[in-house]
């Protein structure tokens, strides 16, 4: 590896990375240095004792908590649902939230802010606080504690207390294969979704017609009438009627970040999967409603 920079800023830090790096004696040797990783012209520099963590990946960091933390449950009853897991995941960062009707999962490659196998489950409320404080802000600190976390932008800091837990295996609800794909443009969906929506209420679910033809959208609601729309799509598999909760629907088809998306499907009462086109690093898994 071979780089060129100013001096003063290499210098400060290698400093900033190292004040993360063990000095404590029993410690893994490899912890007592920093990590250097050169991509492009872009140089990362990493220090950490499997406790505390430095780097600034505050962009990429706010987009992934915008499509994950909206996964995460609100039922206090509950309570290592109303966290975000943070995992090691490969060479990068994963981040897991279900409330057990959806989840999302959202990988940050490259991002190295936890030790190898390490997780965490961070308090989705304090993940919301820390996305509206990241806007435009380019460095982002983690410090992360044996209990708690401790989130550094700008001159803001954001300390929460670790939730402690088993999370659920969330690896099991995802099929590695669907049969049934259906592809549509994002806004469209959503323009659909909003629109059928009219006539529904108490959660009404919206059914949707998958057919080499295209796609229907409709919703029921006794007393009050029937919504429908039809919308161009691209669908591979056999036909089939699927229904979501609309408002779980729309928040999935909102936050992949693709101006086209793909849903997959097994069947009516399996969990479906919505992916942005091109984006493989995000999914958000849905579960499906019962209807007549």
């Amino acid at each position: 590896m071979k780089f060129r920079c100013e001096r003063d800023v290499l210098a400060e830090a290698v400093t900033t990375a190292g004040r993360a790096a063990t000095g404590r004696s029993g410690s893994l040797p490899v912890l007592s240095g920093v990590r250097l990783e050169l991509v492009g012209d872009r140089l990362t520099i990493t220090g950490t004792d499997l406790e505390l963590t430095i780097q600034l990946p505050a962009v990429a960091f706010g987009e992934a908590l915008r499509q994950v933390v909206r996964a995460a449950s609100t039922d206090e009853a509950r309570p290592i649902l109303t966290g975000v897991m943070l995992a090691s995941e490969g060479d990068g960062l994963r981040l897991v939230a279900t409330d057990s009707y959806r989840l999302a999962v959202r990988d940050l490659t490259g991002t190295s802010v936890l030790g190898t196998d390490q997780k965490v489950i961070v308090p989705s409320r304090a993940l919301q606080e820390l996305q509206r404080l990241l806007g435009a802000e380019a460095e982002l600190t983690l410090r992360l504690g044996e209990r708690d976390a401790t989130f550094e932008v700008g001159s803001t800091r954001v300390t929460t207390r670790l939730i402690e837990g088993e999370f659920p295996n969330y690896r099991q609800l995802i099929p590695q294969s669907y049969p049934n794909l259906l592809t549509v443009q994002r806004e469209s969906l959503l323009e659909a979704i909003r629109r059928v929506k009219i006539l529904a209420k108490d959660a009404t679910p919206v059914r949707m017609q998958l057919t080499p033809d295209g796609l229907r959208l409709t919703a029921i609601t006794q007393d009050v009438g029937t919504a429908a729309d039809e919308l161009d799509a691209t669908f591979t598999g056999g036909e089939l009627t699927v229904a979501f909760n609309p408002d779980y629907l729309a928040s999935g088809v909102e936050a992949a970040d693709s101006e086209e998306i793909t849903l997959e499907t097994l069947d009516a009462l399996k969990p479906a999967i919505v992916r942005g086109v091109g984006k493989p690093d995000f999914l958000y898994l849905l579960m499906p409603v019962r209807v007549p």
